[in-house]
């Protein structure tokens, strides 16, 4: 029974707090700035373009890969940003868990409603700027949002979970991987033999941008990658739970 009435009280939360909060203080930047310049972009080039013609297909393909990028890029950040480190820096935790509610079951919840929150935005905003151009890689951008959403997000989430400054780790921690990833792909550049090894454990970065770049071009799936990017950001995300289940929350 006890199960149960946890149960019961994450979901209450999940209708009360954690959609309201998604709305309003996760999805609302990235989405509104995809319709402002998807719309801007389009009533410049809409009139007078004929978007069935190959110059229309280039640049309405341009314009999906550069608003889609700019909103799979800030949603995964600004989604998992600060999750777990605003209820705890703030105090908010000694009212979400002043009864008998699972830390760990509350976070995993509201991780998994942000994500299918975020991918299904990004669904309907594929759809939207197709509807007024031509035919656009609509279902491949849902993958690359919950590919994205996956490494980002759990990588952030163990991050969130474990400091309070997990946004600027988040930040450093892909910058610096997608820098040395580059730079051991690089052909003629040399690069210490150790830091090439240690690439081998930062976030594939590179390989969710390879991901990527080959949905867009209509290629087959290249599941190898797809694999290394969801088992790196599950192993995160199950890391994130180990330390909220085994760590005192107030720190």
């Amino acid at each position: 029974m006890s199960g149960l009435a946890t149960r019961g009280r994450i979901t209450a939360y999940l209708l009360r707090f954690q959609l309201r909060d998604f709305v309003l203080m996760r999805a609302g930047l990235p989405t509104l700035l995809v319709v402002m310049f998807g719309f801007m972009i389009w009533k410049q080039a809409g009139p007078a373009m004929e978007w069935d013609t190959p110059d229309g297909q280039s640049f309405a393909n341009g314009m999906f890969r550069n608003l889609a990028g700019v909103f799979i890029t800030i949603g995964s950040f600004l989604g998992v940003a600060r999750m777990v480190t605003d209820d705890r820096s703030n105090g908010y935790f000694r009212f979400l868990f002043s009864k008998p509610v699972s830390i760990e079951r509350f976070y995993a919840q509201q991780w998994l409603l942000y994500g299918a929150g975020f991918i299904a935005i990004a669904g309907l905003l594929a759809s939207w700027l197709q509807a007024g151009t031509t035919a656009l890689p609509v279902r491949e951008v849902l993958i690359v949002m919950a590919l994205s959403w996956v490494l980002i997000g759990g990588i952030g989430f163990l991050l969130t979970a474990v400091t309070n400054a997990d946004t600027a780790l988040l930040v450093v921690v892909f910058v610096v991987s997608n820098v040395l990833h580059t730079l051991k792909n690089t052909q003629n550049l040399p690069m210490w033999p150790w830091l090439a090894q240690v690439t081998r454990f930062l976030p594939p970065t590179h390989k969710l941008d390879s991901i990527r770049d080959q949905l867009y071009a209509g290629q087959a799936m290249p599941w190898p990658h797809v694999w290394h990017v969801l088992g790196y950001g599950a192993l995160a995300f199950i890391a994130a739970l180990v330390v909220l289940r085994r760590v005192s929350f107030a720190r």
